[in-house]
């Protein structure tokens, strides 16, 4: 076999396996109202961090429909613009079983975050989202 026989069979082979490999890229995304995260046992807390700023705290178990937890991953957006995601925030596990994430943010740019709650496996995610401005008004968070 020459060189170029052997090119084309290599990208054959590449573009066969890419062909035949799961994406990771669609993930099915469910509303997380306030009603339905209370159903769930999610928590919602903000936290004054001066004038401008408040922490941010999810916190949950992963029981029920979270019982096959992922991550938690947070995406801005203006209206229907994408600006910014993040896929994976820190979590942390309390002995309890209880998983929670925070980061900092400004009050200004609350109504532009989603937070999403992803569950399931690699080639069947469910991420329910969790818009902040439906859970709390900037002005009012403390």
């Amino acid at each position: 076999m020459n060189f170029h026989q052997k090119t084309l069979l290599l990208a054959l082979t590449i573009l066969l396996l890419a062909a035949i490999t799961p994406s990771f890229a669609m993930m099915e995304i469910a509303p997380l109202t306030k009603e339905r995260a209370k159903e769930f046992g999610v928590e919602l807390r903000m936290k004054e961090n001066g004038p401008n700023e408040v922490w941010v705290e999810l916190e949950f178990k992963a029981v029920g429909s979270l019982k096959d937890f992922i991550r938690v991953s947070l995406e801005i957006s203006d209206g229907e613009k994408f600006l910014l995601g993040y896929s994976a925030l820190k979590e942390t596990r309390s002995p309890s079983g209880s998983i929670s994430v925070q980061f900092l943010a400004n009050r200004a740019f609350l109504d532009k975050l989603t937070l999403s709650i992803v569950t399931g496996f690699p080639t069947a995610e469910l991420g329910y989202d969790l818009r902040l401005k439906d859970f709390v008004e900037p002005a009012k968070a403390k």
